[in-house]
């Protein structure tokens, strides 16, 4: 009798311990079925798309890094961006910035080359691109470029004719090369969208000053010439009146 109970209680325990095992071997099935589920949705983060999605979204936290002038912790981010998108031409025009404001000259210099080549292309792939043309126009302005900077927001403000950071970049590109009358255009058109934009009002006033500069400098210039030019007629006149005037005869000897 008390071997049949024994025998029982193995079998009973024999089943508990199968019934244990199952449950082990189903949760480990679920945990590899989590695990793989993890896997794939990691894979698809490394989809293009999504890239270019988390690049740009960590060029907007860098923005508001360097706008609040934690220069180092933008550069950081910018170029965990460029890690995700290299192509990112935003991306590299941001480190570019963050580059010069941490003194690093060579560091940012090459950022911008960078960006004005990715920016061609997209304004080759799309030659609507207003955004494009005004970056492409930030970086070569960066570059000390100032010519390729106001063809660059020239036409920028053909294809967005209402956005008036691209007329008052556009005034200060002609107001570094001297074409005053050009800026204060552009200036103006700045103010007509922006009333209030305090920095266009006082690019207009610059750029009246240095026009009439220039038209005084002319005027003083073509005053000068003038002068000289009756200076230079009033010479070959006395030099002509001399060389006519007959020399005096010697008076005859005396008997």
């Amino acid at each position: 009798m008390a071997s049949s109970v024994t025998l029982s209680r193995a079998r009973v325990l024999i089943c508990l311990a199968m019934v244990l095992l199952a449950v082990a071997t189903g949760a480990c099935r679920r945990k590899t079925n989590q695990n793989a589920n993890t896997n794939g949705q990691t894979s698809n983060t490394t989809d293009p798309e999504q890239a270019k999605r988390q690049a740009q979204s960590l060029v907007d936290q860098g923005k508001e890094l360097y706008k609040n002038d934690q220069d180092e912790q933008a550069a950081a981010i910018f170029k965990q961006a460029i890690s995700q998108d290299p192509n990112n031409a935003e991306a590299h025009l941001r480190l570019g910035m963050s580059y010069a404001a941490l003194d690093q000259k060579t560091e940012s210099e090459e950022e911008y080359k960078k960006a004005i080549e990715l920016f061609k292309k997209r304004t080759q792939a799309d030659a609507k691109d207003g955004d494009a043309y005004f970056y492409l126009g930030e970086a070569y302005t960066f570059l000390h470029q100032d010519e390729e900077a106001v063809r660059s927001y020239r036409q920028a403000t053909r294809l967005k004719p209402e956005d008036e950071e691209g007329f008052y970049r556009l005034g200060i590109a002609e107001e570094r090369l001297a074409h005053y009358p050009e800026a204060a255009s552009a200036f103006e058109k700045a103010l007509e969208l922006d009333p209030n934009d305090d920095r266009a009002t006082d690019g207009l006033e610059r750029a009246k000053e240095g026009a009439t500069r220039i038209r005084e400098g002319k005027k003083h210039a073509e005053e000068m010439f003038k002068k000289q030019q009756e200076a230079n007629a009033n010479g070959n006149l006395n030099s002509n009146s001399g060389s006519a005037r007959p020399s005096p005869r010697r008076s005859p000897p005396k008997p």
